[in-house]
């Protein structure tokens, strides 16, 4: 009988004038809210779990802690993580602590489809692992940004990203030192992704089992090196915008703090900056071994989080930064692994 009158009520609400003013009580619900008035009824259920256009663009996973308190000399963990600026702070003692997050949140079929339309992730201090970045493609296939990180993860990861994200517009390799970074490129090489990608960041100087190779033509023939701000960028793109960010002014100084840029008063990425405080058109790099050395001194401590953003439209709240190293953490984990096998 229950169910008799749950399928009446059901059919009442989902026809007649009822049904152009559900999008409209649905529209002003935050996602807190949408969850509760889905436990309600049936009908709730399935209005909001089916409509993925009701569920944010913008997920923020979980703070699960970190391996430890160091966010360098000049700085406190608390503040760090007030200022949201992640990218200074240690993962977390476990290495797979991201996998069981994106795990508990692709238990359902249900669960899957509200994170179609998601555009942007904040993974926090997270790093990404094959499984990780598996799942991340099963949640997440709208994403426009990635952050390959660390030697946790391998081409196996890279290329479920690949496959599955095909909205991708920027792109960061940074410290993978089980990647061979023109293979991991070559994954992208597609229709889709050459219409929609805008910039590749590669930084893999240290500790990598391979050579410190780049993209070539064949790899990538869409992208090319931008001699100005140190990135590969898309030339399709760069006919019809300005994405390349820099300084039109002239820098003093030896890299040190008191040294800045005379147009905005910027330091080097290793203190509190970023890429420019001005776009361009990207030039392509005539002498890329040159071109290379300044990308790996200068943008390698820039943070994510600020590094492409115009240095005048951010409010820096701390005077030094520095990226985290992930060597002690690799440490940790192995000793902790060898432990348990014992």
């Amino acid at each position: 009988m229950a169910s008799i009158i749950e399928e009446s009520a059901a059919f009442i609400m989902d026809s007649g004038p009822f049904i152009d003013v559900i999008p409209i009580i649905l529209n002003y619900l935050d996602l807190k809210s949408l969850i509760h008035l889905a436990e309600t009824c049936y009908f709730w259920k399935e209005r909001i779990y089916t409509d993925v256009q009701l569920w944010p663009k913008v997920i923020e996973l979980p703070y699960v802690g970190c391996m430890d308190n160091y966010v360098g000399e000049h700085n406190v963990l608390e503040d760090v993580i007030e200022a949201k600026l992640w990218s200074m702070v240690q993962p977390s003692d476990d290495p797979q602590a991201l996998d069981k997050v994106l795990e508990k949140m692709a238990s359902s079929k249900q669960s899957i489809k509200r994170f179609a339309l998601v555009k942007k992730v904040l993974f926090k201090n997270f790093i990404h692992t094959d499984e990780s970045l598996r799942l991340t493609a099963l949640l997440f296939p709208s994403i426009e940004e990635i952050s390959f990180e660390g030697n946790l993860l391998s081409i196996v990861g890279v290329r479920n990203i690949a496959i599955s994200c095909g909205k991708l517009r920027y792109i960061e390799f940074y410290q993978c030192g089980n990647l061979d970074i023109e293979s991991a490129c070559h994954l992208f090489n597609t229709e889709e992704h050459k219409q929609n990608l805008e910039r590749i960041f590669i930084y893999n100087r240290f500790r990598s089992k391979y050579a410190i190779t780049f993209p070539t033509e064949d790899d990538l023939p869409f992208m090319e090196f931008c001699q100005r701000c140190g990135l590969y960028y898309n030339q399709l793109k760069n006919e019809k915008e300005k994405l390349c960010l820099y300084h039109p002014g002239i820098y003093s100084g030896y890299g040190h703090s008191c040294s800045s840029y005379d147009c905005c008063g910027s330091s080097t990425p290793r203190y509190p900056s970023t890429l420019g405080c001005q776009y361009i058109y990207h030039e392509k790099c005539s002498n890329k071994s040159l071109s290379t050395q300044r990308h790996f001194y200068e943008l390698h401590d820039g943070h994510p989080e600020y590094m492409f953003q115009k240095y005048t439209d951010v409010k820096f709240p701390f005077r030094f930064t520095e990226r985290r190293r992930l060597d002690k953490c690799y440490e940790k984990w192995n000793t902790k692994e060898h432990q348990q096998e014992e």
